[in-house]
C-alpha cells in the first residue's frame, strides 16, 4: 500500500478529514485535530491494516501522518511468511 492509500484509509476507518494536498509531516494533533483517542484508535487501525497479529514492545510515538506509515510498514516488514 503507498503512502497516500494508506492516509485514504485512516481518514476513513477514524472519520477524518486530511487535508489536501496530504503533507507526510502534518501534525496528528495540531495539523489534523486528532485527540487522545482518535490517536489510540489510530494505531489501532494501522496494526489492524498491516494485519499484525503481534503488538508492539512498547507503543510508538506518532506524531505525524508519515511516523504512522512508518509504524505500518514495520508492521508489515515483521509478519512472519507464511507456509
Amino acid at each position: 500500500m503507498e503512502f497516500n492509500q494508506f492516509v485514504e484509509r485512516i481518514a476513513a476507518l477514524l472519520r477524518v478529514e486530511i487535508p489536501t494536498p496530504i503533507n507526510p509531516y502534518d501534525s496528528l494533533y495540531d495539523d489534523l485535530g486528532l485527540d487522545s483517542v482518535q490517536a489510540l484508535e489510530l494505531m489501532i487501525v494501522v496494526e489492524a491494516l498491516a494485519e499484525s497479529l503481534v503488538p508492539p514492545m512498547q507503543m510508538p510515538e506518532l506524531y505525524t501522518l508519515a511516523d504512522a506509515f512508518e509504524y505500518y510498514r514495520r508492521l508489515r516488514a515483521t509478519e512472519p511468511a507464511e507456509s
